[in-house]
């Protein structure tokens, strides 16, 4: 994400910004029907394909085929850009339909599967989770379907919202790491499997240890798609009794 401000910056959803002086021609401005929506969709699409690390405002203005100063008429800066981005991105989360009548824990676990989606597959917002509010209008839908869910348990009002948060900080680290390691793999040109089948190997012969111990257990007729998914969701099975055992 490059280098943090020296000082606490403004979020675009708190700041009351003026509006900016006209700079440029009005056909510039509005060159190709401009406006912030298309620039924020655009600014999604060039983070998933450059990556946060190459992206900036001068190659967004070069894929909308305008000028820099036309894109910073409709957003102040990268900064503000950037969460405004991560909100749409949050708009991507599939919402359970809370009142279908189902369990909260297979609401909840739907939830916290569908955000781990949806960040695995932008991880460039994952990354921006760490470094921005996340209280645009997106985001806050999906606080309030986490609210609404959990409402459902059988836990105090006043531990629904620490149960959320423990919730959600074992989904952000398990996401973060899951995240990281695709990127990694992706980088060294092989599949998953690949990878964790050649690590395991050389791990195996410089430690006869930790072969008989069950941690280079191989899963042979299973993907490790499959292994994540199952490990995740044993994940959140133990944190469900643990709610529910507290209660």
């Amino acid at each position: 994400m490059g280098k943090r401000a020296s000082q606490p910056r403004d979020s675009v959803w708190l700041s009351s910004r003026p509006a900016r002086k006209q700079r440029g021609s009005d056909a510039e401005i509005g060159a190709g029907n401009l406006d912030r929506e298309k620039i924020v969709a655009c600014a999604v699409r060039l983070l998933d394909t450059e990556g946060d690390a190459q992206f900036s405002m001068r190659l967004l203005a070069a894929e909308l085929n305008v000028t820099p100063m036309s894109v910073y008429w409709y957003v102040a800066n990268k900064d503000d850009l950037l969460e405004l981005a991560l909100d749409a991105v949050a708009g991507e989360i599939e919402l359970p339909a809370i009142d279908a009548g189902n369990d909260w824990r297979e609401d909840l676990r739907a939830l916290a599967s569908a955000w781990r989606r949806t960040m695995v597959a932008h991880p460039w917002a994952l990354r921006c989770y760490g470094e921005y509010l996340n209280i645009g209008p997106c985001s806050l839908r999906f606080t309030e379907c986490a609210q609404a869910v959990m409402a459902r348990s059988p836990l105090a009002l006043r531990d629904q919202a620490a149960a959320l948060a423990v919730v959600f900080q074992y989904v952000y680290g398990f996401t973060a790491t899951e995240s990281r390691w695709l990127e990694y793999i992706r980088e060294t040109g092989r599949t998953p499997d690949e990878f964790v089948a050649e690590v395991a190997g050389s791990m195996a012969a410089m430690s006869s240890a930790l072969e008989q111990g069950g941690l280079l257990e191989q899963h042979h007729d299973q993907p490790m798609t499959e292994v994540r998914d199952r490990d995740f969701d044993r994940g959140l099975d133990w944190l469900f009794a643990g709610m529910a055992a507290d209660a």
